[in-house]
C-alpha cells in the first residue's frame, strides 16, 4: 500500500485525493483550516498541522510518497524548515514532490523558457520559490532522496476560473500589450502529479503548462462569445499598475516553453505501468 502525505492540502491536493485515493493509495493532508476536515473519507485522513510532528514519529516509515504544496515563506519552505531531519530518515519513501511555480523565470522579454532557463524571479513570492527549490534540491541531491520539482503555470478547474468571475461581476478586466499567460487545467495537473507518482524518476524539473500562451482578452473574448456573460470593460494596466500591483515586474512578460510531449509521453509511460500492477 502506498500512503501520501500532503503538507498544505488546498486546492490542487483536495483535487488529487477525490480522484485518486483508495486502499491502494491512501493520504493524510495537513492543513491550518479546520473547516477542511470536512474533505476527510474513508481514505483521505485531515490533520492540524501541529500533529504532523507526533504523526511522523509514529508513522514516518509507513509514508511512501510526500507532497509540498504550502507557499514558502521569506526564509524558504516551512516543511523543509522544520521537518528535514524526519524526511531524512525515511526509508520507504519513493517520491516527492515540490509544487513550485511559473513566477522563478521572471522577465525573459517574451523569449520562451524551458526547465534550464535561467531563474530571473524578482517579486517576493519568485523569490521565495526560487529559495524554496534551491534547499530541497542541494537537500535532496545530499540524501540521495526523490525529489520532483513541477513549476506550475495559473492553475483553472471548477469553481476556480475566469469564468466564474466574469459572472460574479468580481473580475477587474486589466489588459497590457503583448501579455500572454500560460495555464493549466486542474485535472491535468493532477493525472501529471500521480503519474509521477506511479513512475518516479527523481531528480528532475517539470514545467507544467497548456500549450496555448493567451492574453486576458483572448480568454475573455472566448468565455463571452460561448456564453450570455458581457465582456467587462477593459482596464489600462498602466493607469491601474498603481493600484492594483506592487510593481510592473509582477506583470513581467512571461511564455512558457510548451513541454506537453515529453511529460504526456512519461505520464502514458507512468500511467500504463501503474494500470499494469
Amino acid at each position: 500500500m502506498n500512503k501520501l502525505l500532503i503538507c498544505g492540502f488546498g486546492y490542487t491536493a483536495s483535487i488529487l485525493a477525490r480522484k485518486f485515493a483508495s486502499k491502494d493509495f491512501q493520504i493524510i493532508g495537513t492543513t491550518r483550516d479546520e473547516q477542511k476536515k470536512i474533505l476527510a473519507s474513508k481514505f483521505v485522513n485531515i490533520i492540524n498541522h501541529r500533529e504532523l510532528r507526533s504523526l511522523l514519529k509514529n508513522s514516518k516509515q509507513e509514508i511512501t510518497h510526500v507532497m509540498l504544496s504550502a507557499p514558502p515563506s521569506d526564509r524558504g519552505d516551512p516543511f523543509f524548515l522544520d521537518y528535514q531531519n524526519d524526511i531524512s530518515k525515511m526509508k520507504t519513501l519513493k517520491w516527492i514532490g515540490y509544487l513550485s511555480a511559473t513566477n522563478v523565470y521572471g522577465d525573459h522579454n517574451g523569449e520562451y523558457v524551458n526547465e534550464f532557463s535561467l531563474l530571473k524571479g524578482d517579486t517576493s513570492k519568485g523569490i521565495n520559490r526560487i529559495k524554496a527549490e534551491n534547499q530541497w534540491t542541494e537537500f535532496c541531491k545530499k540524501e540521495e532522496l526523490p525529489l520532483h520539482i513541477f513549476r506550475i503555470a495559473g492553475i483553472y478547474g471548477p469553481e476556480r476560473n475566469t469564468y466564474e468571475r466574469i459572472k460574479s461581476k468580481k473580475f477587474n478586466h486589466i489588459v497590457k500589450n503583448n501579455q500572454y499567460f500560460s495555464r493549466i487545467y486542474i485535472t491535468d495537473l493532477v493525472n501529471i502529479l500521480f503519474a509521477s507518482m506511479s513512475k518516479p524518476n527523481p531528480i528532475n524539473i517539470y514545467n507544467v503548462a497548456d500549450d496555448m500562451p493567451s492574453s486576458v482578452s483572448d480568454v475573455v473574448d472566448f468565455i463571452c462569445q460561448r456564453t450570455s456573460c458581457t465582456i467587462p470593460e477593459k482596464i489600462s494596466f498602466e493607469v491601474q499598475k498603481q493600484k492594483y500591483f506592487y510593481n510592473s515586474s509582477n506583470f513581467s512578460y512571461l511564455f512558457l516553453y510548451h513541454p506537453y510531449i515529453f511529460l504526456q509521453t512519461q505520464a502514458l509511460v507512468a500511467l500504463e505501468a501503474h494500470q499494469e500492477r
